[in-house]
């Protein structure tokens, strides 16, 4: 890995200048002190364990353990796309990708080949989740470490989905836009579940099996699947009675019978009512909790954000502040971290405590217009441009900002080919289109 941001590493001659004290620290306060800096990124932990030999070997190694332990998950960073069709593992880059520090701004340059054969179809955590060109099998992907989780192939669902006269490829084509939970075992068994969006079912594998298995039952008709700490959540409105329900999906569980593990139906936790709610955007998670942004007026012109754990408890309280951060709300949805504090100039263009996202401009009230870019002031309830120029009808202008940027990493077909996200431009893959199709 090849840093990029202010934080400057120790090289061996600031090591060896160090104070004895600190360089023979109690291995078990050096060992406090390593837990205390991966609570923060995971960047700072590595940087930490190369400034002395006792360091080093006081603290854990990430390597082996990156997805086996959600401590080392770099949670926090995000592969940027780079614009110009420059998708990842684009002959041009040669084999090196950028990502993107939601809370810092900071950039790191991280020398990923395996890119070069396999698309990237979603980020959960900061692990990839890679689909391989030559036999659809799924890897899961720590970035930093080089860690691979290996799973059964995609194309084992085929069989299980039924025919409707649909070709082998109609059928691809409905396997590729997913929404990824990973759950590890007390045993080190690593399980994926997918939300097929387009199947409107949920497929689930455990490292050391041989196919992938669809659910049972369909997931419709819940709606706004995520995944939230390892599990998966997902809701049912139910309009005649004006509420909510909130499920969760576990995950599988051994069929004695059968030998092999099957999803259990999701689980109602919850129901709320929805009051001041008219229409559910997205969850997006912020911190250590999970929100729901919707709009509160049939117009779409306010915006409220609710916290998951209030709707569990069955009651609707909005959120006056999200403080220092801002919410890029899509197809994904990102947390943006915009403290003044870290003195970064990559955030500096991002308004804090506001809401990014497509919304549809008043006409009358009580009526939606045409969708824009825009971004809403949690705290003035102010609608105001997210960008320059109209990203519905061209791609945004060159230099990109960070807003597009980030924006882009919201829609995953369009932050995987290299495309910087336009209503109006179909997201294609220029290469591989046979084995890519509608990845």
């Amino acid at each position: 890995m090849i840093p990029c941001s202010k934080f400057r590493r120790l090289t061996r001659s600031d090591a060896g200048k160090m104070a004895p004290g600190w360089a023979t620290l109690d291995r078990d306060l050096v060992e406090l002190i390593g837990a205390r800096v991966l609570a923060g990124d995971l960047q700072d932990y590595v940087r930490f364990r190369t400034v002395c030999p006792h360091w080093s070997a006081s603290t854990v190694r990430p390597q082996g353990r990156g997805i086996l332990d959600r401590r080392f998950y770099p949670r926090r960073w995000m592969l940027l796309p780079e614009g110009h069709g420059l998708y990842p593992g684009h002959p041009n880059l040669r084999g090196f990708v950028r990502f993107f520090n939601l809370s810092t701004g900071a950039f790191v340059r991280v020398h990923l080949p395996l890119l070069a054969d396999h698309v990237v179809l979603d980020s959960v955590d900061g692990l990839l989740l890679l689909h391989s060109d030559r036999d659809t099998a799924i890897r899961v992907l720590h970035p930093f470490t080089g860690d691979v989780a290996e799973l059964p192939p995609l194309a084992s669902l085929l069989p299980q989905i039924e025919s409707n006269n649909y070709g082998e490829l109609h059928k691809r084509s409905k396997l590729t836009r997913v929404c990824t939970s990973i759950t590890v075992g007390s045993t080190g068994a690593i399980t994926v579940m997918l939300v097929l969006d387009l199947l409107h079912r949920v497929a689930h594998s455990t490292t050391g099996d041989r196919r992938r298995t669809l659910s049972a039952w369909n997931l419709k008709p819940l709606i706004k699947p995520v995944s939230f700490q390892g599990k998966l959540y997902a809701l049912q409105p139910i309009v005649r009675t004006r509420k909510v329900y909130i499920y969760k999906i576990n995950p599988p569980c051994p069929d004695a019978n059968e030998g092999q593990s099957h999803l259990p139906l999701p689980e109602k936790i919850a129901e709320c009512p929805l009051e001041k709610i008219i229409y559910m955007l997205n969850f997006v998670e912020c911190g250590s909790e999970l929100l729901l942004v919707a709009y509160a007026d049939a117009s779409h012109s306010r915006l409220v954000v609710c916290r998951f754990a209030d709707l569990v408890r069955g009651k609707i309280e909005p959120v006056t502040s999200i403080g220092d951060n801002a919410l890029f709300i899509d197809e994904r949805c990102l947390c943006v971290s915009v403290s003044p504090n870290r003195g970064s100039s990559s955030l500096a263009s991002i308004p804090r405590n506001s809401i990014i996202c497509w919304h549809k401009v008043p006409v009358n009230p009580g009526f939606a217009g045409p969708a824009r870019f825009g971004q809403y002031d949690l705290g003035t309830g102010i609608w105001t441009p997210a960008s320059d120029g109209d990203i519905r009808q061209r791609p945004p202008p060159r230099p990109h900002t960070l807003i597009h940027h980030i924006f882009t990493c919201c829609n995953r077909r369009y932050w995987n080919k290299g495309l910087m996200f336009c209503v109006e431009t179909e997201p294609i893959w220029m290469v591989k289109q046979n084995l890519r199709h509608a990845a």
